[in-house]
């Protein structure tokens, strides 16, 4: 108890922050909906049921509300697209795609919110070749030429010693302000460490800094710092933010590592680390296998390669995480407030619909082939067990489903609770399979199954002979129907194939019939159809001269298996196909209703004059090169704005993804462009931006509050202070290693679990999952991997207190913090020197005090005073 009073009096809570969820419903959930639900559930409500809003959908239609907030599982509407409602399911063309279920899923869960559209002042004409842009719409400030304005004249000449402090000081002046005292050299040192690097400095950065009075001491300070590789370690993990990055594929059930993904993100802590141009750095994303030198920027396709694999989600990362654009809005109308029509959407979109995945080997040519070779023969024997195990597992279904009716006899003597030994007895008593009897007794003892065929299989008269020539009929429709599907494809199985070949298909109840019983699939909790006997379990079912003629093969591919070396190493790109197709919009986001040719071209708002259409290859690169253009206003816009932000706490414009109408103007319009054209100017070198930013006075002021500037700037809009900010996780994370002494700074590699207890290295290099974030990001507001985020939204929660009061991690920094001051000297020695490490400082009379008298409450006191300094807002937070 004593040691909770002393880290509650040490913790306090950080601002809470709203949930962006806007985006992701008009990115991921509006377009499901509009798509599948809105033609019968809009004006026509079927069912009763309206879903065109919040309200309506609470409302609900016959069957009660649709949704409820916050619980997906307890939602109507889920329980239909999942198709787990014993009556509802839906949409009626057939099953959602798992991805549109899991993002339905995620807005429930996540409150359902459901943004209002307001009008805009100017509403756009109608998509399509006469779409029009009003001057207007043309002049928002976001699309107006950047133009580096000279820094304005102001009163305070000698406060303001750079442009920067001089645009910040007549904005104060404007409204009669003062800016705060400067932050005191330990608080600057400090914040500069973690601003570059993501770690503190240790006490004698701090104490040679202090003696330093040069006023060129903090420019080589931060010098310094840009030159560490902890500064692409820190940088770095901020760009993987907006590159959705993820260390597995998106595999709903389990981890699932992604092969050498790791490749990408250490290539992106280089780039930041050699000062790549950002130009360039941009381009390589889109492009890098078209540029020169391929194997310099080629690793940067990870952007696209690594994404998770949906197209759409590649234009919104695209345009929002590069240019502050919400083009994605548009894919199922026109935006509804800025000029960006729903072909603008498409001419994107179709630039990644001619990609495919590749890979750039890391490897010689002579190792890659011989792998290949390898490989390939081992797959070709795979196939060859696996058809003959299938065409024996189908015809042995086939054979079982000519017994059905004697089986669903036995099975109606067997009870549900039935132990093995009773199936087996009344399989042998009817002259059955005990496994496969076994199998239908657990089958038919499920409480619903996705077709009718089977209810009230128990009572009489049920017509099992009826069932038995039902399941007979619909396996030589699905074979007929698979024969004239392959006549139709012409052999090929391949997406684009399908999508342009109307092919057919069983109805639905009939597929499900097929699938439950016959197929490889089988029902949910079944690994298989309930007849179907894959792999060995087929064995003991095959003839002698099989049975041998199986484990040949099966022998001839283990040896085939051995012969494969360990992949070789490469970086995932994405390239462009082989046949190029020509895009068309979508009407209302349906791919089955093609509206107006969409050519891969830049968006109408960003071009100088008529839309020109891009014609190397897919248009990659002319599309990146139009990104990075210095006549293109919103690439420079965005990524000062981002680098402000992650220096200040708050972006010059607050709503760093969105630079549109419904995103806010900037605080300081005449910065941010002078900002734009330094970077510019200065070849798009961030580490250049850092300098000049950090040089100022602005930067360097203290966190300190002053009565009249609070009364008329109490959000701090005007820079007149510092602002208090709380680590991230991971320079949190990182902090408690570093000031313990368990720091591994290895670098680079693949990605290590980090709730492993072992894992001691910097957290940009733990494994992050789309599938389920690791607990410890989870809780302290890591970004989700499977959508573009333009910045951390900070929360304070009772967990996240929980969490340093209890867990094995930090119970284990605090004892590894406890063994390392152990050398220093008496108990005042320790405090001391824990004070230096964690503070940069020395604890006060008072803090001495309190911390000497804690050390006599027992023998473990030192481990447990030093959990609660780890958990002190002074360690915790940036001033």
């Amino acid at each position: 108890m004593q040691l909770r009073l002393l880290i509650f009096a040490l913790l306090a809570a950080s601002p809470l922050a709203a949930d962006p969820a806007s985006d992701f419903f008009e990115n991921s959930v509006r377009p499901v909906l509009a798509k599948n639900c809105f033609a019968c559930h809009s004006e026509t409500k079927m069912g009763g049921l309206q879903m065109t809003s919040r309200e309506l959908l609470l409302t609900g239609g016959n069957s009660g509300p649709a949704i409820s907030p916050g619980h997906p599982e307890q939602s109507l509407l889920l329980q239909a697209v999942r198709q787990t409602h014993e009556r509802l399911k839906m949409p009626p063309s057939g099953k959602l795609e798992d991805e549109q279920i899991a993002a339905l899923a995620r807005w429930v869960q996540e409150g359902a919110v459901w943004p209002e559209h307001k009008p805009a002042e100017q509403p756009p004409a109608a998509g399509g070749p006469g779409y029009t842009i009003t001057p207007e719409q043309r002049g928002w400030w976001s699309f107006q030429p950047i133009r580096k304005p000279a820094a304005p004249r102001v009163g305070d000449k000698t406060w303001s010693q750079t442009p920067i402090d001089r645009f910040v000081m007549a904005k104060l002046e404007e409204h009669k302000l003062r800016p705060a005292e400067p932050a005191a050299p330990r608080i600057l040192l400090r914040r500069a460490y973690y601003d570059l690097t993501g770690l503190p400095p240790a006490p004698a950065d701090v104490e040679a800094f202090e003696r330093d009075p040069s006023p060129k001491a903090f420019a080589a300070v931060v010098d310094l710092l840009l030159a560490s590789p902890r500064y692409g370690e820190r940088w770095g993990r901020y760009w993987l933010d907006i590159a959705r990055y993820s260390d597995d594929k998106l595999n709903p059930t389990a981890d699932e590592a992604a092969p050498n993904v790791w490749r990408y993100r250490d290539w992106v802590i280089g780039a930041f680390n050699d000062d790549m141009p950002y130009d360039q750095f941009v381009k390589a994303q889109i492009a890098g296998d078209l540029m020169e030198p391929k194997e310099r920027y080629v690793a940067g396709l990870g952007f696209f390669a690594y994404s998770p694999e949906f197209q759409d989600d590649r234009v919104d990362a695209l345009t929002r995480g590069m240019m502050g654009l919400t083009v994605a809005c548009a894919r199922c109308h026109d935006h509804k407030f800025d000029p960006i029509p729903t072909r603008d959407y498409y001419s994107l979109l179709g630039i990644f619909e001619n990609t495919k995945e590749g890979k750039f080997p890391l490897a010689s040519a002579e190792a890659v082939q011989e792998y290949e070779r390898l490989s390939e023969q081992a797959k070709q024997q795979a196939k060859v067990v696996r058809d003959f195990e299938d065409q024996q597992a189908r015809q042995l279904a086939a054979i079982f489903a000519t017994h059905t009716a004697r089986y669903l006899k036995a099975a109606r003597g067997v009870p549900d609770a039935a132990s093995a030994g009773e199936a087996e007895a009344a399989a042998v008593s009817a002259g059955l399979d005990p496994q496969t009897l076994e199998r239908w007794v657990k089958y038919l003892s499920l409480k619903s199954r996705e077709h009718p065929f089977l209810e009230g299989w128990r009572d009489a008269p049920f017509d099992d002979a009826g069932l038995q020539q039902k399941l007979l009929d619909v396996i030589a429709e699905k074979e007929a129907i698979d024969e004239e599907n392959l006549i139709l494809l012409g052999g090929k199985d391949d997406n684009r194939t399908v999508r342009v070949v109307e092919v057919k298909s069983l109805e639905r109840d009939k597929y499900f019939l097929w699938r439950d019983l016959v197929s490889r699939e089988g029902p949910a909790k079944f690994e298989t159809g309930i007849l179907y006997y894959e792999k060995s379990t087929i064995d003991r079912f095959l003839a002698p001269y099989w049975k041998q003629h199986l484990d040949g093969l099966r022998g001839e591919l283990a040896r085939r298996r051995s012969q494969v070396p360990d992949e070789y190493p490469y970086v995932m790109t994405i390239e462009d196909a082989a046949e190029l197709e020509a895009m068309q919009v979508h009407v209302r986001g349906d791919r089955n209703n093609l509206g107006e040719a969409a050519p891969p071209q830049f968006p109408m708002i960003l071009c100088d004059g008529e839309q020109k259409k891009f014609t190397s290859g897919s248009g990659r690169l002319e599309l990146a090169e139009a990104i990075v253009d210095d006549r293109n206003p919103l690439t420079a816009r965005v990524i000062v704005n981002r680098v402000w932000m992650y220096h200040f706490g708050q972006p010059l414009v607050a709503t760093p993804g969105n630079f549109g109408r419904l995103g806010e103007k900037p605080t300081h319009p005449e910065l941010l462009d002078y900002l734009a054209a330094r970077l510019i100017e200065s070849k798009w070198s961030l580490k250049a931006l850092h300098r000049e930013i950090m040089l100022t006075k602005v930067y360097a002021l203290s966190v300190a509050t002053l009565e009249a500037n609070q009364n008329v700037d109490a959000d701090n809009k005007l820079l007149w202070r510092a602002n208090r900010r709380r680590l991230d996780v991971e320079p949190m994370r990182d902090t408690l290693l570093f000031v313990s002494g368990d720091l591994n700074e290895q670098r680079g590699g693949l990605a290590e679990k980090l709730g492993d207890a072992c894992n001691l290295r910097r957290t940009v290099y733990g494994f992050v999952s789309r599938r389920q974030l690791e607990g410890t990001l989870a809780l302290f507001d890591f970004p989700n991997p499977m959508s573009t985020s333009d910045a951390r939204i900070p929360t304070a929660t009772p967990l996240q207190q929980l969490f340093f009061m209890n867990s094995k991690f930090i119970e284990e920094r605090a004892r590894s913090l406890a063994r390392r001051v152990r050398t220093a000297g008496d108990e005042r020695a320790r405090i001391e020197q824990a004070y230096r490490l964690l503070f940069q400082r020395g604890p006060t009379k008072g803090e001495l005090a309190v911390g000497l008298e804690y050390l006599t409450s027992g023998d473990d006191s030192w481990p447990r005073y030093a959990q609660a300094l780890l958990s002190s807002n002074e360690l915790l937070f940036i001033d």
